[in-house]
């Protein structure tokens, strides 16, 4: 096995609060031990950051000690721990693999802004031989498993050609990963995104695009839409940003048995009083909370949308160095990113 340094770089999360405020780079933060049975060691090449990663730092640490930041990862498997009857056979000393960290150990402290992590073998995936080390760890990771997310609670595979979605942040990480996914299904998309993002757009697939800045109210111009005949409301609508009037303004310009889909409400999203039934005061449409639980199938399914050909970019907005990933992180607050934004951590 490869022989470790004693120490290594890593980003810690030392409390609750603004990255700018609770981040610390760490050169002597301890190697982690030999991975066991079941188990791989990775040394990391990129993380990818998500805005979750902002949303964890300012809430309540739920592990004990500091933790790790970071989600999203693409490295080599350095170390192999003993087989099991559950190991991944293929993921072998010298693979490159790309992912996310599951959640179970987030939960406990562990993250991807260091330089190695030791990880359950079945959960890591060899990234595909024509992706780029960077760009897997951003479409393998949090942005891709949750556009593969959508599509399974959508139920966007029964869909048929030429149905019509509209995506809300096409633009962004998720957005940029499920619009040409439904490109690829056959789908009409409409994606709404700023007046800089409009090629952007229409290059990625989406075949209609709607620029927010160019309309007094959003919601009105989409009930125009909807209303004249040769067009018709839309059969499904995907919020990467978090707009609760576009929900609540849906009647007119989502079919009735359409669905509204949102991944801005993280794991208690399903509680959230947008679900009350249309009798109850509630807006009539489906509204689904999406969160993304990362797992090899989620991972599996953007696979099989890049060997299909489907995905063609992934848009990176930049490039960080690990000394730099606090300015990444002010980057990413800013909201205005386009496409994904990286940390080198090796």
């Amino acid at each position: 096995m490869a022989e470790l340094p004693k120490t290594m770089n890593a980003w810690i999360i030392t409390r609750a609060g603004k990255p700018t405020d609770v981040l610390k780079f760490r050169a002597d933060w301890p190697t982690p031990p030999a991975p066991k049975a079941g188990e791989v060691l990775v040394r990391i090449s990129y993380a990818a950051l998500n805005p979750g990663d902002i949303k964890m730092m300012a809430t309540i640490i739920p592990w004990k000690g500091k933790a790790i930041a970071g989600y999203d990862y693409a490295g080599e498997v350095i170390q192999v721990g003993p087989s099991t009857p559950t190991s991944a056979p293929d993921i072998r000393v010298g693979t490159i693999v790309a992912g996310t960290v599951p959640l179970p150990m987030l939960l406990t402290g562990y993250g991807t802004l260091v330089e190695y992590i030791v990880l359950p073998r079945d959960q890591v995936v060899e990234k595909p031989s024509g992706l780029s080390e960077s760009v897997a760890a951003g479409i393998m990771g949090i942005a891709g498993q949750t556009a593969a997310a959508i599509v399974t609670a959508a139920n966007l595979n029964s869909l048929h050609k030429g149905d019509k979605v509209l995506v809300n942040g096409a633009s962004g990480g998720v957005g940029s990963i499920l619009i040409q996914a439904l490109r690829g299904m056959g789908i009409q998309v409409m994606g709404v995104c700023s007046t800089k993002n409009v090629d952007l757009v229409l290059r990625l697939g989406g075949g209609e695009v709607l620029d927010y800045k160019a309309h007094e109210s959003i919601y009105d111009h989409l009930s125009s839409i909807a209303a004249d005949p040769t067009r018709g409301p839309f059969d499904a609508i995907i919020d990467c940003v978090g707009d609760d009037t576009l929900f609540h303004r849906s009647p007119g310009y989502l079919k009735v048995n359409g669905k509204f889909l949102s991944i801005e409400g993280g794991p208690l999203g399903h509680l959230t009083l947008k679900r009350l039934p249309a009798i109850l005061g509630g807006t009539p449409r489906g509204f689904v909370n999406v969160f993304s639980k990362p797992t090899p199938v989620s991972v599996n399914m953007v696979i099989g949308w890049i060997e299909r050909g489907w995905m063609k970019e992934l848009p990176v907005d930049s490039t960080f160095q690990m000394d730099d990933a606090i300015q990444a992180f002010e980057k990413l607050g800013t909201n205005r990113t386009v496409g994904k934004i990286f940390v080198k951590v090796a």
